[in-house]
């Protein structure tokens, strides 16, 4: 049975963690900053300025730092802090046996599709895939259309409809520009899941293989040549995850071109030849990934695409 956690409160704890990859502390700072002037106040995780190679800590100090705050009775959403790196790595150690009967919100987007995974298989609960804390200026919750989605999803004034998308045109550098388009027309409607694709492969045949029958599938990636994002999504087919699907989303492909004399598609050429002339409704300029845009999209609920119109609707609240 799903699971969700209660919206939150003007004065509600969020914990700010980092499962992944080292932190840089003057932009984790700009993010706290924020989640503080939206009226919540915030644990930051013991381990989250820790450096151990690319790793923001051992994977056993990560391992508790989350852990303890998702036990945390005070705590009520846990927001990662960024990507990068070493979710999977953290897995191991992570009880599910304890970590089940907490419900929270949990926020993350990047490497922390490893945790919606390994939480949706584990717990079935409703994650988002969205803005993490590190904030630049051009960045994650520093971007008022994201920081809107950020507050509105979480503070439960959000209860499900269209996606609103952002009112300028995305940045060069990305596969979305000028709003959602119709890859494969039709209509489909399913549980929405996926993050980034490198993830979802990675976690093949693993404990936290993703199911995707019936489903919604969601896909995004960063800096993964053309040949790559084909290897990635060869393997999906492969292993039948492109199969029985009621729908694909396709969010920012940010810097996934091909460079260099050598021949190649584009890395919008390869998706297509994945998801164009399937049957499957397919709508791509989803203002989710590594771009500039970041909307909170909530993992396990219920959506509905049109990939005529298109548009694409959320058909039930993510949260209590």
């Amino acid at each position: 049975m799903k699971r969700k956690a209660p919206s939150l409160r003007q004065g509600d704890v969020v914990a700010v963690v980092a499962p992944s990859g080292a932190v840089h502390e003057e932009s984790l700072e700009r993010g706290i900053e924020i989640l503080k002037s939206l009226g919540y106040r915030v644990k930051t995780g013991k381990s989250v300025l820790k450096r151990y190679g690319y790793l923001a800590g051992d994977d056993a100090d990560r391992a508790r730092d989350f852990t303890s705050a998702w036990v945390d009775p005070e705590v009520k959403a846990v927001v990662c802090a960024r990507g990068g790196y070493g979710a999977t790595r953290m897995l191991p150690y992570l009880d599910f046996d304890v970590l089940r009967d907490h419900t929270k919100i949990l926020v993350g987007f990047s490497d922390v599709t490893a945790l919606h995974l390994a939480f949706w298989r584990e717990m079935r609960l409703v994650t988002f895939h969205g803005p993490m804390v590190e904030s630049g200026e051009a960045s994650s919750l520093s971007v008022p259309y994201n920081l809107e989605w950020f507050r509105k999803v979480l503070d439960g004034s959000w209860t499900g409809g269209e996606i609103t998308l952002p009112s300028e045109p995305e940045e060069e550098g990305t596969t979305v520009q000028g709003g959602l388009r119709a890859v494969e027309e039709g209509r489909g409607r399913g549980e929405l899941v996926g993050g980034n694709l490198s993830l979802i492969a990675t976690l093949c045949g693993t404990p936290y293989d993703l199911d995707t029958k019936g489903k919604i599938l969601f896909l995004e990636e960063i800096g993964e040549k053309p040949y790559r994002v084909d290897r990635m999504l060869s393997q999906l087919r492969l292993a039948g995850k492109l199969e029985g699907l009621s729908g694909v989303l396709l969010g920012d492909f940010t810097d996934c071109e091909a460079t260099g004399p050598s021949p190649s598609f584009t890395v919008w050429e390869v998706l297509e030849q994945y998801f164009k002339g399937t049957g499957i409704p397919c709508i791509s300029g989803v203002p989710a990934g590594h771009g500039k845009y970041r909307a909170m999209l909530p993992l396990g609920t219920e959506v509905e695409i049109d990939a005529v119109t298109p548009a694409i609707r959320f058909l039930e609240p993510p949260l209590l």
